[in-house]
């Protein structure tokens, strides 16, 4: 889904007016992405994309995880939360895409090391230049996954 009306309205309210149920909304239409797409529907685990500590104690909830926690259930692929955000970076949504990957870079590390050779889906909510999701698959490929993929509720345009 491309990040335009009504799916941007929908999107910020489950991040920042704790709508919590538009999450399963929004996570069954990724997983039904997810069981169609050849790649996807094998693989071995789910991984949200973290917040910050403190992002996720003051908004009560990390909407990765909600997502990804629908996708298990429909999807019947295990969720594991191993990654964790160990830089409080900048907001994203105003920076351009060189600021992007520079704020995210090395934002992110490993809980635990139970991913060799596995096939991760990374979950998130909105893709706009990749640099967020592309950092988390370095982390994540360095430690041993074999193949990481994506999936996310919303694309912004352009």
């Amino acid at each position: 889904m491309l990040f335009i009306p009504p799916y941007d309205k929908i999107i910020h309210h489950l991040k920042y007016r704790k709508k919590t149920k538009l999450a399963v909304f929004l996570g069954r239409a990724m997983a039904s992405i997810i069981k169609s797409d050849y790649f996807l529907k094998d693989a071995d685990t789910i991984v949200p994309v973290p917040l910050f500590w403190w992002k996720n104690l003051r908004r009560g909830y990390n909407q990765a995880a909600l997502l990804s926690e629908i996708i298990s259930q429909e999807c019947n692929i295990k969720m594991n939360d191993i990654l964790k955000r160990i830089k409080n970076t900048k907001s994203q949504t105003k920076l351009k895409e060189q600021k992007r990957r520079k704020n995210v870079l090395n934002a992110f590390a490993l809980k635990s090391n139970t991913i060799e050779n596995k096939t991760i889906i990374l979950i998130d909510d909105v893709m706009t230049t990749g640099a967020t999701i592309n950092e988390c698959a370095r982390v994540l490929k360095n430690a041993g996954a074999e193949k990481v993929y994506s999936c996310v509720a919303a694309i912004t345009p352009g």
